[in-house]
C-alpha cells in the first residue's frame, strides 16, 4: 500500500459511496456553488468523469492523490472520484508556503497531483489535469481502499505530520450520522470548513449520505460573518458545522444587527472547547427549534463523542461536556502508566474502537508514540485530560502537554520553536498562547544570541522567517525579546508565566473622540500594542481575519458599518476612517430593532452582551 503505515484494525473494505449512490436517480439538488447547481445524477456523472481520468492516469486502490484545496463543485466531484478509485485524497492549501507544501508531498508521495496547473504548487509531482468534457462509465463502488484521506496537522518535531485516515473509521462515522434522528435527515448544509480539516469530510459525506444539498460559500462570505448570515438566510441553510470561534463571531454579528438565519435547526461545533457565551445563548434563544451539537475528536480519530444542547439556553452549562462515545468508539481514562482509572477520576483520555487512523504517513516513529497496544487493543493517546462521570458523560479539562488550540487550529508550539531556533540570531525560543482583548494569539518569547540586537527589527525578521515555512495560523503575532527566559522552581521554562493571565479584557470605546482616534484605540487593543501609526499596515502588525471580524462587530455596535472586504482594501486606520466617513448614514436604531423581529429582540435583551442576563 502506498501509504506505508501500519494497519492494525480489520482490513475490510468500507463503502463511503454506497449511501450516495442510493440517491443516483434522485433529481434533487445535491450541490450548489455560486451559480452552479447539480442534482445527484449530474454530480455523480462529474465524479465518474474524474474517476475515469484517474484510472487512465494509473491511480489504483491504496494510492494517494493530491488535490488543490479549492472550494468548488469540481473539487467535490474529484474527492468523490478518489474514493471511487480506492485512493486517499490529500488536499493542498495553495496559501501554504512552498516549503510546507513540499514537506507534505515528500511524506505523502502521491501518485499524482490532480488539478489545474498552479504556479504555487511545488514542481516534481506528476500532474494530471482534469478533462473538460468527457463521457465516462457510471460511478462504481467496487474498488476497496484502505484509506479515505491524508490530512496534515502541526507536528511537535518541527515538521507537519500527515494523518492517514482509514476508510472503515470514517464510514462508521457516516453510518452514525445516517442513524441520528436529526443529523441523519436531508438538510441544506453549508460546506464551511477548509478542505484540509477533517470536519470538511463530515460536512460533505454526511450531507450526501442523507440526500441533502451541500452549499459552498465564497471566501468573502466565509470571512465576513455578516455576509455569511445573509448567505445562510438566502440559501435557507438548515445545518451548519463550524468551530467555536466561528460560532461566537456569528452570534456576535447577529447581536450587532446581522440577519437571523431562521432556517437553521442544527449547529455542529468541534475543533476546540465549546464555551456557551451570552451571545451564543441569545442566538439559540432566538432560534428555539435549533439544537447545538458539541462534537469532540482529534484528527487521528475524527468525531468520537457527541453531546446535544437543546431547550432553554439559560440552563446550558458555561463549559458543556464532550458527551458520550459514538457506537463504534471505545474510551478509557488512564493514569501516567496507562492503567485504567475509576469513573470520576481525571487522567489521559485514550480512544479506541473502529475510529482510529492508520497512523502518520511514513512516520512510523510518531505512529508508535501515539498509537499504543493495551490489553490486545489498539488505542490513540489523545493527550487530553478528561474524566468520565457516573452517568457515562465525558468532561474534557484541557491538555496534558503543551499543544494549543488557536481559533480552531491545532498548534504544536514545538514546531514553531524549531523554526525560530533555526534563525541565526536566536538562542532560545518558547511559543505560548496569550489572551487579550483581541482573543487568543501566538506569542514568541526569544533570547537573542546578541543582547545588543534591535528587538523591533528582530521581531519583524522572525515573523518573516516563520512565514516562509509555516502556515499563516502558525506564525506568531508578536515576538518578545528576553535576556533570559523565566524558570520554575524545578528549573523548567515557566510557560505559564510567559502566557500571563488568561482573563480576556473587554474592549473600550472612546466616546467623544474623532472616528480616527476611536479606530486607532480599538486596533491598539485588538493587536495588543501601545503604539500604532494611523498609516501603518494593520496586517503587518498581526491583524488577521478573526481580529478584523471583532473590530467590525465593535464598529457596528457604535453605528459604523464596514465589510471584511473593505477592511482588507483599506488596511490602515487612516484609510478605514476615510472609508467610514463616506458611508451612508446607518439605519436608525428603532427601525433596525423592528427589522430584527420580536423573538430576536427578546433573546438579546435577555442574554446579549449589553444586557444583564445569564452569563
Amino acid at each position: 500500500m502506498n501509504a506505508s503505515v501500519p494497519l492494525h484494525a480489520e482490513r475490510r473494505a468500507a463503502s463511503l459511496l454506497a449511501p450516495l449512490l442510493a440517491h443516483a436517480r434522485h433529481a434533487t439538488p445535491a450541490l450548489r456553488a455560486g451559480d452552479v447547481e447539480l442534482d445527484y445524477p449530474a454530480l455523480l456523472a462529474r465524479a465518474a468523469t474524474h474517476a475515469d481520468a484517474l484510472r487512465a492516469a494509473g491511480v489504483v486502490a491504496g494510492d494517494v492523490v493530491a488535490l488543490p484545496a479549492v472550494r468548488s463543485a469540481e473539487t467535490i466531484a474529484a474527492i468523490l472520484a478518489c474514493v471511487a478509485r480506492g485512493a486517499a485524497y490529500l488536499p493542498l492549501d495553495l496559501d501554504f508556503p512552498a516549503a510546507r507544501l513540499a514537506a507534505m508531498l515528500d511524506d505523502a508521495r502521491p501518485r499524482c497531483l490532480y488539478g489545474d496547473a498552479d504556479p504555487r504548487l511545488p514542481p516534481g509531482t506528476v500532474r494530471v489535469e482534469p478533462p473538460r468534457q468527457a463521457q465516462a462509465p457510471p460511478l462504481r463502488d467496487d474498488v476497496a481502499g484502505e484509506l479515505a484521506y491524508v490530512l496534515f496537522t502541526s507536528g511537535s518535531t518541527g515538521r507537519p505530520k500527515g494523518v492517514a485516515m482509514r476508510s472503515a473509521a470514517v464510514a462508521a462515522l457516516i453510518d452514525w450520522h445516517r442513524s441520528h434522528p436529526r443529523l441523519g435527515r436531508a438538510a441544506r448544509t453549508l460546506q464551511f470548513a477548509p478542505l484540509g480539516f477533517d470536519v470538511s469530510f463530515q460536512e460533505i459525506f454526511s450531507t450526501f449520505a442523507g440526500g441533502g444539498c451541500l452549499v459552498l460559500p465564497g471566501e468573502a462570505e466565509r470571512r465576513d460573518p455578516y455576509a455569511l448570515l445573509a448567505l445562510l438566510a438566502r440559501e435557507r441553510i438548515e445545518r451548519l458545522f463550524l468551530p467555536y470561534v466561528g460560532l461566537q463571531a456569528l452570534a456576535e454579528a447577529v447581536a450587532a444587527g446581522g440577519m437571523l438565519p431562521h432556517a437553521l435547526h442544527d449547529v455542529v461545533t468541534a475543533g476546540e472547547q465549546l464555551r456557551v457565551t451570552p451571545a451564543i445563548r441569545a442566538l439559540f434563544a432566538a432560534l428555539p427549534e435549533a439544537v447545538l451539537h458539541n462534537h469532540y475528536g482529534p484528527t487521528e480519530t475524527h468525531v468520537v463523542t457527541a453531546h446535544e444542547l437543546a431547550g432553554d439556553p439559560a440552563a446550558w452549562p458555561d463549559l458543556p461536556p464532550i458527551g458520550t462515545p459514538l457506537p463504534h468508539v471505545r474510551v478509557r481514562v488512564v493514569d501516567a502508566a496507562l492503567a485504567p482509572l475509576a469513573d470520576g477520576a481525571e487522567g489521559e483520555l485514550l480512544l479506541g474502537g473502529d475510529c482510529l487512523a492508520a497512523g502518520y504517513i511514513r512516520r512510523p516513529e510518531l505512529t508508535a508514540e501515539r498509537f499504543v497496544e493495551r490489553d490486545g487493543e489498539r488505542w490513540y493517546r489523545s493527550g487530553d485530560r478528561a474524566r468520565i462521570g457516573a452517568d457515562g458523560v465525558l468532561d474534557c479539562h484541557g491538555r496534558l502537554d503543551d499543544q494549543l488550540k488557536i481559533d480552531g487550529f491545532r498548534v504544536e508550539p514545538a514546531e514553531i520553536e524549531a523554526v525560530l531556533c533555526r534563525h541565526p540570531a536566536v538562542a532560545e525560543a518558547i511559543v505560548v498562547a496569550a489572551d487579550g482583548a483581541g482573543g487568543r494569539r501566538l506569542v514568541a518569547h526569544v533570547v537573542a544570541r546578541d543582547a545588543r540586537i534591535d528587538a523591533v527589527a528582530l521581531a519583524a525578521d522572525l515573523q518573516a522567517h516563520c512565514a516562509a515555512s509555516l502556515a499563516d495560523y502558525l506564525v506568531p503575532r508578536a515576538v518578545v525579546t528576553h535576556a533570559a527566559l523565566p524558570l520554575t522552581a524545578s528549573g523548567k521554562i515557566d510557560r505559564r508565566a510567559l502566557a500571563g493571565s488568561p482573563a480576556t479584557v473587554p474592549l473600550r470605546w472612546l466616546d467623544g473622540e474623532s472616528l480616527q482616534n476611536q479606530l486607532l484605540d480599538l486596533w491598539k487593543q485588538l493587536l495588543g500594542v501601545d503604539h500604532l501609526d494611523v498609516e501603518a499596515n494593520l496586517f503587518d502588525h498581526g491583524a488577521r481575519s478573526l481580529l478584523v471580524v471583532r473590530a467590525l462587530t465593535e464598529l457596528r455596535r457604535h453605528g459604523h458599518v464596514l465589510s471584511v472586504a473593505q477592511a482588507y482594501e483599506h488596511p490602515t486606520v487612516a484609510a478605514q476612517a476615510r472609508a467610514l466617513a463616506v458611508q451612508p448614514a446607518p439605519v436608525a436604531d428603532a427601525a433596525g430593532e423592528r427589522a430584527r423581529g420580536a423573538a430576536q429582540r427578546a433573546a438579546f435583551a435577555r442574554f446579549g452582551p449589553r444586557a444583564g442576563g445569564v452569563r
